[in-house]
């Protein structure tokens, strides 16, 4: 047996409910295994995975290069695992290193992101206030992005929550946890290494995600736990002339996406951090569609919502949106994604088997239709539509050891 193979067979054993009370929170599924087959027909099984150490470490954030070829795999650790993909032959390969941050308490990574269209440049946003860059090609950080208080603004809390760059590669925008009773969005100029300004007006909770369009490079969503996503153009320095729309989705913003129509209007999808998922038109301020956390319970064809788990919204080749869902049941074995139809409907389009963990972060191409997933057994794992042959064998299965122990929660 590999030690990777050990490794999760011993997770397994240990998670193993130890009483009738927790054996009774099970789930299954609504449907027969006939009916599931006939419902999601699209079937996806592991093509390749790798283990990303023997430490128990989370795998929270990934990110791809535009061309699809190197994955980045950020930690609970604050490490980040670089690989080459051989998108054609659907396998992983060890790349690069970057090592966790030096630092006496706990740090975990917020979001990792490749700065430019090119595989080289990496940015890794820790949640002690740092955005790190690192070009691959070199060795050591490039430049560290970090708030400096100015005279007359509110103090700025020395962690940040999340962090996107734009889609020229030029600026940083990073989200804070609420502080002294504001939320902070700060900027940076990537190629002067300096420090742009702050918006701290328009939330009043966590800031929880932030995301630049990828083709308006002024574009910028963001959403917090106070419900709220706004919409800004962040060439005006001005906050209230930047904010452009604002939607209240009434519940708890935890992930934030974009999207295209058929008519080639901006839509922006977000998942509450209580399993809901709603979009809306950025421009005109619409709701494009709304499912709340039961229903795509029941359209992933499982009976307990409690258990419910939505990972993420990805764009389709032909412009549709799928959801890719699961539970948190048995390890997160179930995961299967459902395409969007209309406002207020969902279409059975893919069962994912074999999965080994919880799912917290995934990738989709669609020229390929590859997808990647990573979570809390720390494993990167690519999917690819089942053919025969085409599912990994347990004994091929990698796992980078670390020489030395770094156990802490993974939040």
């Amino acid at each position: 047996m590999t030690d990777f193979n050990k490794y999760c067979q011993e997770a397994a054993e240990e998670e193993l409910p130890d009483s009738e009370d927790e054996e009774d929170i099970g789930d299954e599924d609504t449907c027969s295994a006939q009916e599931l087959a006939a419902l999601f027909q699209h079937q996806y099984r592991p093509h390749d995975e790798t283990g990303v150490s023997l430490q128990r470490e989370y795998v929270l954030n990934l990110s791809a290069d535009q061309g699809f070829t190197r994955i980045a795999a950020g930690l609970s650790s604050s490490a980040v695992h670089i690989y080459n993909l051989d998108a054609g032959a659907g396998k992983l390969a060890n790349f690069s290193f970057l090592p966790p941050t030096d630092c006496p308490k706990p740090v975990s990574v917020c979001g990792v992101r490749f700065l430019d269209e090119g595989p080289h440049n990496v940015l890794v946003g820790t949640t002690d206030g740092y955005v790190r860059l690192y070009d691959l090609r070199l060795k050591g950080e490039q430049a560290r992005f970090k708030y400096t208080q100015n005279e007359g603004i509110a103090p700025v809390p020395k962690s940040i929550t999340c962090f996107d760059r734009n889609g020229n590669g030029r600026i940083i925008c990073c989200g804070t946890e609420q502080f002294h009773n504001n939320s902070f969005l700060l900027f940076y100029d990537v190629r002067e290494r300096r420090q742009m300004g702050v918006y701290c007006d328009s939330h009043e909770g966590d800031i929880t995600s932030v995301r630049f369009h990828e083709q308006n490079p002024d574009l910028l969503a963001t959403g917090s736990v106070d419900g709220l996503i706004n919409i800004f153009d962040v060439k005006e320095a001005d906050e209230d002339e930047a904010l452009l729309n604002t939607f209240n989705t009434e519940s708890s913003v935890g992930r934030l996406e974009w999207h295209k129509n058929v008519y080639d209007k901006d839509i922006i999808s977000c998942i509450t951090n209580t399993g809901d998922f709603k979009s809306y038109e950025s421009e005109e301020g619409d709701e494009v569609a709304s499912f709340e956390r039961s229903y795509v319970t029941e359209a992933i064809r499982r009976k307990k919502a409690a258990n419910f788990n939505l990972i993420s919204a990805h764009n389709q080749e032909d412009g549709g949106v799928f959801l890719l869902a699961g539970t948190n049941f048995n390890k997160g074995e179930i995961l299967r994604s459902v395409s969007v139809t209309s406002k207020k409907s969902l279409q059975p389009l893919a069962n994912f088997q074999g999965n080994k963990q919880i799912v917290r972060d995934s990738l989709f191409d669609s020229k390929r239709g590859l997808l990647l997933t990573g979570g809390e057994s720390g494993i990167v794992t690519v999917w690819t539509q089942e053919s025969s042959g085409a599912s990994v064998s347990s004994d091929k299965l990698k796992v980078k050891k670390e020489k030395k122990s770094r156990k802490q929660a993974p939040y």
